[in-house]
């Protein structure tokens, strides 16, 4: 873990230290892009995850746009980030943007979260109940052929003049 003696925390709060036009391209970026390479690897694996649980309850779908959007979204800007600071490239390549890219992923997991703990058991309970109340239902096929097609069905036509 070589990465880790290499980090001082004091630098994280130094404002020079943070916008730094065009900070040295030769460090351990290998590490950052191995991570950004492995959210969207994640974010592959759990658009099939969740693939087969949104096929017993559509409700799982939203679950799995939100996953999927936070790791590859933010796993492709971070490899763009990198791939700026390697070539050098002035202001996009700063710390900046990579710790506002590690501030907006913290933001949107902590969103995520919320509505994963807060808001989905609700909808899906609300599913379920849905669910059993419609499966004593008849068909729409039944409803159709069982009902009238008019009001007036089976009463003598009254002929306009």
């Amino acid at each position: 873990m070589n990465i880790l003696k290499n980090i001082e925390i004091k630098k994280l709060f130094d404002t020079a230290y943070i916008f730094e036009k065009t900070p040295a391209s030769l460090s351990n970026y290998l590490y950052l892009a191995i991570l950004f390479g492995f959210l969207i690897i994640l974010s592959v694996i759990f658009w099939y995850g969740y693939g087969r649980l949104k096929k017993k309850q559509p409700l799982w779908r939203k679950i799995q746009m939100r996953v999927f959007n936070i790791c590859f979204y933010t796993g492709l800007a971070g490899l763009f980030l990198i791939f700026f600071r390697w070539q050098g490239v002035a202001y996009l390549g700063s710390r900046f943007f990579l710790l506002s890219l590690l501030a907006v992923f913290i933001i949107w997991a902590m969103f995520i979260i919320y509505f994963r703990v807060l808001v989905f058991p609700k909808e899906l309970a609300k599913f379920e109940e849905q669910e059993k109340f419609e499966k004593y239902l008849p068909s729409p096929r039944l409803r159709q052929t069982s009902l009238p097609r008019r009001a007036t069905a089976g009463l003598p036509r009254k002929d306009k003049k």
